[in-house]
């Protein structure tokens, strides 16, 4: 399975823009709305909308473009929830598939070190490299 191509503006940081120009020549970053998340979808279930605020408290830095990622995450936690308080068993694909849901959001330590600050399009105020952002 082929990598994961580099986000423009990792590589900007990083300078591997420079090491390697032709790699990154026509890569662009995401444009982004700038919106907030919003309220849940209209379609989720009650306990789906519930899990969806409880996920845009925990995680301040999702955009009104993560919408349908949450979505699929907040379906997926009710889903958990209800299983766990009725005491059924849980399938390990719906485990793994729940934690990758999550962490594609940034829920976990690893994950979260990932997180940029889609809000404002740029990287996060924890991030060493900060100062070098926008240099290139």
């Amino acid at each position: 399975m082929a990598r994961q191509k580099t986000p423009l503006s990792k590589a900007r940081l990083t300078g591997a823009d420079r090491v390697n120009p032709g790699r990154f020549r026509d890569r662009k970053d995401p444009e982004l709305s700038g919106k907030d998340i919003g309220e849940p979808l209209d379609w989720l279930s009650k306990d789906a909308k519930s899990a969806w605020r409880e996920i845009v408290k925990t995680l301040p830095w999702l955009v009104y473009e993560d919408r349908l990622a949450v979505a699929h995450t907040a379906g997926m936690l009710a889903q958990y929830t209800k299983l766990i308080n009725n005491g059924k068993p849980l399938q390990a694909s719906f485990m793994s598939e729940l934690r990758a849901s999550l962490g594609n959001l940034g829920a976990s330590p690893t994950d979260r070190s990932k997180v940029t600050d889609g809000k404002r399009g740029g990287v996060n105020n924890d991030n060493p490299f900060m100062q070098f952002a926008g240099r290139h």
